[in-house]
């Protein structure tokens, strides 16, 4: 179900783009006519091949097309090259042919819509800078074409980020720069692509868009390989995490929960999105050493011995070495070993104290106990959201710092709701 705020947001895009569209049809330059239909179908192509960064948004190399277009012809034609080429891709989902009109009506009309203001408004500032489209770009114009460029990105970036913000209820800057951030190189690369484009067919014509496909190919392949990349990592830290689950039953959706109330303190202590990665990828793989744990006493519904309790508390030190050796992981095998340790200096497994304890150990460390805390647990039933977070906040100087303390009250009292335990 739609939020409001969201289906208000859906139709002021669509309104405002639609609205564009008709303009520049009504407006367009019909001398241009062959060409425009031609790049259409270029686009089309190009936004055919997307890559996906996640469930909800993908990327394509259309950019460098639509880009060429307003440098090439202006806001109005670029705009019109940009909305009809989106609107007649057809993509490869789930082994079935897809294209935008077998779509949800109003995503069809939100993609478009989005698409066309971002490129419209791209054209509108080159020709404000002093750009004339249909001219060489390089060197008069060049400024003007880059930060064209840049408004097109930033504005269909933006419009999208929003709206993932209003449906996932995050704020638009950690969407922005989750989602995002990671993709600005490429899309440079995709802007020096789209600039050349537009300064070659104005000198050789259609044998540009023969000449420079490969390129655009090269670039999608390149996102692409990222997207895999990054996600045969995130399946791999996922299948270590459910194979500890499966064998502690008491800690199912816990390395989850602690990523969740991780990311939350990351806020708090101003982390860039690409630290906070790297804490969320540790919150998953904190507990990763009880996989060498036998089931007797991980699973032992009495209270543990001296001797069963010292051996469970091997498991930062056991986490360690099975990361020791995982090049992009070496900051996070040492949050991993320190994040049973104490600000008093009586945690486990080196005793150090203080400001010896890297922040984000003690983030892992808060975000662990509150977990612990508001889950049932063999010996023991959960506390209620308020218990947990007395008994962590009455540690303070001994088991947490004041610094992670601070934090925590704030990011307790922003997020709430989301401070519990999900299976």
């Amino acid at each position: 179900m739609l939020s409001k705020k969201l289906i208000f947001y859906i139709t002021f895009i669509i309104i405002i783009g639609i609205s564009v569209i008709i303009y520049s049809i009504v407006n367009i330059n019909i001398h241009y006519i062959s060409d425009i239909l031609i790049l259409i179908i270029f686009s089309a192509i190009c936004e055919s091949l997307p890559i996906y960064i996640n469930n909800n948004v993908s990327v394509s190399v259309a950019y460098a097309v639509d880009l060429m277009a307003i440098l090439l012809y202006g806001p109005l034609e670029g705009a019109i090259i940009a909305s009809i080429g989106n609107l007649l891709l057809i993509r490869h989902v789930n082994r079935k042919m897809k294209c935008a009109l077998n779509t949800p009506y109003y995503k069809t009309l939100f993609n478009i819509s989005q698409i066309t203001i971002s490129v419209f408004l791209g054209g509108f500032v080159y020709k404000y800078l002093g750009g004339v489209p249909g001219r060489y770009v390089y060197p008069k114009y060049l400024i003007p074409a880059i930060i064209a460029s840049a408004v097109y990105y930033f504005s269909n970036s933006g419009i999208v980020a929003v709206l993932l913000s209003f449906l996932l209820k995050k704020p638009i800057l950690s969407i922005w720069t989750s989602d995002f951030s990671w993709t600005l190189i490429n899309f440079l690369f995709l802007a020096f692509i789209g600039i050349l484009m537009a300064s070659a067919f104005i000198a050789y014509g259609y044998i540009t868009l023969v000449i420079f496909f490969v390129p655009l190919l090269m670039v999608r392949y390149m996102f692409k390989l990222y997207m895999d990349l990054k996600r045969s990592y995130y399946d791999t830290i996922n299948a270590l995490t459910k194979a500890l689950e499966a064998k502690d039953k008491y800690t199912l959706g816990h390395s989850k929960s602690v990523e969740k109330l991780s990311v939350y303190l990351c806020r708090e202590a101003g982390f860039s999105e690409a630290h906070t990665e790297m804490v969320r990828i540790a919150a998953l793989l904190h507990d990763v050493g009880k996989i060498g744990i036998i089931e007797n006493i991980l699973n032992k519904p009495g209270k543990l011995s001296k001797e069963e309790y010292d051996y469970i508390k091997m498991h930062p030190m056991s986490g360690y070495e099975i990361l020791k050796d995982v090049p992009f992981l070496k900051n996070v095998r040492y949050w991993v070993r320190y994040h049973h340790e104490w600000y008093n200096g009586k945690g486990y497994p080196d005793g150090i104290s203080g400001k010896q304890i890297p922040l984000e150990a003690e983030i892992l460390s808060i975000a662990d106990v509150f977990d612990a805390l508001v889950s049932d647990r063999p010996y023991r039933d959960a506390y209620t959201r308020d218990e947990a977070y007395k008994i962590i906040v009455d540690s303070e100087g001994t088991q947490f710092s004041p610094r992670i303390i601070n934090l925590f009250k704030k990011a307790y009292e922003k997020n709430k709701e989301d401070f519990k335990h999900d299976f």
